[in-house]
């Protein structure tokens, strides 16, 4: 589970990437203020180790750094 805040209700796009910059998964969706969350299995990332995920917004960008073990 990722875990967000978000200042405003908005659309948002989380993006997973492997760490040669492969995109692995795109969640799309429109989030209410306040804290959210995107549950990924591992099986829909077919990738474990250090893995990124960003979360971009109309006005914020974030990039975050996950361990993945199987």
């Amino acid at each position: 589970a990722i875990g967000f805040n978000l200042p405003e209700a908005s659309d948002a796009t989380l993006s997973v990437y492997d760490v040669t910059g492969k995109v692995l998964k795109i969640v799309e969706g429109a989030y209410g203020k306040g804290y959210n969350e995107v549950k990924l299995n591992s099986s829909d990332l077919n990738a474990t180790g250090v893995l990124y995920y960003q979360l971009d917004t109309k006005t914020y960008t974030a990039t975050k750094k996950m361990i993945v073990i199987e």
